[in-house]
């Protein structure tokens, strides 16, 4: 089975989009006419939760303006966000639940027509050479075994001085299981920071800047633990073991097995 077939599998139920809906309509909305925040954490599925996400926005200045793909967008959460500040988004996805999910809910903020969402692989989007300012990669790289066709289709992708963030759990794949991102270490591909950064100058960047987010995420995680099977969190995507999973991930972090990191790259002039 392909890391796509794999993260297919794992994340793609068939029920979320009804399980999203029944929990927005118990907190009181309308899901046919929403807030990008109305989905509070369900659709920011990455340690730190949408907190994360504003400060992957604040170090990155992606704001008014800005040309934006996001790699593996999920039920798009960030790229809502995103929107919200006032960048032009696309999300690419392998799951195709996802994807009609996300444009789903960009309508319902009226964000559709600043977010777009297509069910590609990243490593073979179809888009055209350059057209983005900035890329993002929040939390997919644990699902990616073969990394380096994907970082050399966002170099692809690029404009030069463009720059790119991957956010990701960074360290070794000798981890207590099940995971949020998978259920057994066949199908969880974390790597190192050094292989991270080897797969990136491979693709002809220059990684800039190394960020660990290692205490804001352990300072917010037992707010997430809480929440546990709350309606509008990762339960919907995660399942009944999701407390479990995410000790098993908080505890990885804590004793430094893996640590979150944003690093940063540009694509040179």
């Amino acid at each position: 089975m392909s890391d796509t077939e794999e993260t297919i599998v794992h994340y793609a139920s068939g029920n979320v989009r009804e399980a999203l809906f029944a929990a927005l309509r118990a907190a009181g909305h309308d899901p046919a006419r929403l807030r990008a925040e109305d989905t509070n954490e369900a659709d920011h599925l990455h340690l730190g939760g949408k907190h994360t996400t504003a400060w992957i926005a604040d170090t990155l200045a992606l704001d008014d303006g800005a040309r934006l793909l996001d790699v593996g967008s999920g039920m798009g959460g960030p790229a809502r966000y995103f929107a919200g500040r006032g960048a032009t988004v696309t999300g690419v996805d392998v799951t195709a639940e996802f994807v009609d999910l996300a444009t789903e809910l960009n309508r319902a903020c009226g964000l559709d027509g600043a977010v777009t969402m297509l069910n590609r692989p990243g490593q073979d989007t179809g888009l055209p050479e350059g057209s983005f300012d900035a890329v993002l990669m929040l939390h997919v790289g644990m699902n990616i075994a073969d990394k380096a066709p994907v970082f050399a289709e966002v170099f692809r992708l690029l404009r030069p001085g463009g720059v790119f963030g991957v956010y990701d759990l960074m360290g070794t794949n000798e981890l207590t299981f099940p995971m949020p991102w998978s259920i057994t270490r066949e199908c969880s591909h974390v790597e190192s920071e050094t292989a991270y950064r080897g797969y990136l100058e491979g693709a002809g960047f220059d990684v800039q800047r190394s960020m660990e987010h290692r205490d804001e995420v352990l300072a917010r995680a037992a707010l997430m633990l809480q929440q546990g099977g709350a309606p509008l969190s990762g339960a919907l995507i995660l399942g009944e073991d999701v407390v479990l999973r995410r000790q098993h991930s908080i505890e990885a972090v804590r004793d430094r097995q893996v640590t979150p990191t944003l690093l940063i790259s540009r694509k040179p002039e």
